[in-house]
């Protein structure tokens, strides 16, 4: 991609949009914003006219459209394999909202096709893209050897915040399919993104709003006797939001994705402003996560050194996902199916 704007195509204009576009708009030397696609035409023209784009109905017909260099797409999980693979087949690099696809089978042909193709194939795993993570990787080789990692990611969802939420059946799962791809992609980031050899996941339903898990706790082992312990949640107030990792010279704690302690000692700290109230929803500014993304993800088109999660990458994570449903459905399906009682 030569160094002028990349022509943007943004598809799905829910929820996760705004926090794109707002990145888009603070990116001016990177994006300009072609055209927005939705079902529901009302909601695509309502995000392209900030920007004075066209609002569309239809992927075909926006990938069809002079100057589209990459697509965006922010629509629900189902929808993604089948999207991303037709914006690539039609030349176009694509930045694809956590998961890559509902399946492991699904996501290996999607970075198939990117590496035919030579094009950027990148999974939105957003909070890679902060300074307590640049931290870690700029230094893990000073840290001696990698042991555990504990991970526990606990927030309030009071029932679905898309309306696909609570069409997901236990067996698609919930929140380790919706939720849990952050934290996964953080435990491979760190282990070096080998497959684990063992995994070990339990889950629950607190709430009756949705029908798959609001909880689960993953155990996963990896080779060279290391291990990595994951608590995910919904129903958590306050919200607790910790990474652990027990290094052979000292223990690096990211509380709230934002503070660095390493053996207790601040070395990053967030500026003010940033974190208001880390223990409610909403209680700290995400937008340099979005913005960080989308400046990776133009490097990565731009063919510059970048930290953006390749297909490859991500694939590894959602067939890791794959044996994760597989392990909560044998563990804990009575757990999960049953209406919760009281």
């Amino acid at each position: 991609m030569p160094s002028e704007q990349a022509g943007v195509v943004l598809v799905g204009c829910g929820r996760i949009s705004a926090s794109h576009l707002r990145a888009i708009a603070e990116l001016p030397e990177d994006y300009r914003l072609i055209a927005t696609v939705d079902r529901d035409i009302g909601r695509a023209d309502e995000a392209a006219a900030p920007f004075g784009a066209m609002a569309l109905a239809s992927l075909d017909h926006a990938l069809a459209l002079p100057g589209v260099t990459c697509v965006i797409l922010c629509t629900p999980n189902g929808d993604h394999a089948q999207q991303a693979m037709a914006s690539l087949k039609a030349g176009k690099h694509v930045l694809v909202e956590k998961p890559l696809a509902e399946t492991g089978e699904q996501a290996r042909a999607l970075a198939t096709e990117a590496q035919r193709q030579d094009l950027v194939l990148a999974a939105g795993h957003t909070f890679r893209h902060c300074a307590p993570v640049n931290y870690l990787l700029d230094h893990v080789a000073e840290l001696g050897r990698l042991r555990a990692v504990e991970v526990s990611s606990c927030v309030f969802w009071d029932g679905p915040q898309a309306p696909w939420w609570a069409e997901r059946t236990p067996e698609e799962g919930l929140i380790v399919s919706l939720f849990a791809p952050h934290s996964l992609d953080f435990i491979q980031l760190a282990m070096g993104d080998v497959a684990p050899t063992r995994v070990h996941a339990e889950g629950a339903r607190h709430q009756s709003g949705w029908q798959g898990e609001d909880e689960a706790m993953i155990v996963l082992a990896y080779p060279g006797r290391r291990m990595a312990t994951l608590h995910l949640s919904y129903n958590q107030l306050p919200i607790h939001d910790r990474k652990v990792l027990f290094f052979e010279k000292g223990v690096m704690e990211i509380i709230h994705g934002e503070t660095l302690l390493w053996n207790g000692a601040p070395v990053i700290v967030p500026p003010p402003g940033m974190v208001t109230d880390p223990g409610r929803m909403g209680g700290r500014d995400l937008a340099h996560y979005f913005r960080g993304q989308l400046a990776e993800f133009a490097k990565a088109m731009r063919r510059e050194g970048h930290r953006c999660p390749s297909g490859a990458e991500a694939a590894l994570g959602i067939e890791l996902l794959d044996r994760v449903r597989a392990s909560l459905r044998a563990n804990s399906a009575e757990e999960i199916d049953p209406p919760p009682k009281g």
